[in-house]
């Protein structure tokens, strides 16, 4: 029997969606890193398991962690889930391409 890893995702941003597809994609078993923007966010999600802003009362599961740096959200992302506002997508994918691998699937 061959034991696969599980599929490696980043999700941008921290914000309502994010975290919500964040919290959908590892209770079904994927490892997530959520980038956000505000370190505050970031901390509460990796100490206290919550969103302190978008989802006080909503405790996130362990495979999900969250980063202020995006080359650390996106190391060994199978796939990029953007869940960012629309006018900042352009400028916000310009500064992260480097770090996007090759491979790497996106969804917006």
């Amino acid at each position: 029997m061959t034991h696969q890893r599980p599929l490696r995702a980043a999700v941008f941003s921290a914000g309502s969606w994010g975290t919500a597809f964040a919290k959908v994609l590892a209770d079904a078993g994927s490892d997530v890193t959520v980038h956000a923007r505000r370190r505050e966010i970031a901390e509460g999600i990796n100490t206290r398991r919550r969103n302190p802003d978008y989802f006080p009362d909503t405790e996130l599961p362990p495979n999900l962690a969250a980063t202020t740096d995006p080359a650390a959200a996106l190391d060994g992302a199978d796939y990029l889930v953007l869940s960012i506002p629309a006018q900042s997508l352009r400028a916000s994918l310009a500064t992260w391409a480097r770090h996007i691998g090759r491979e790497t699937v996106i969804v917006s």
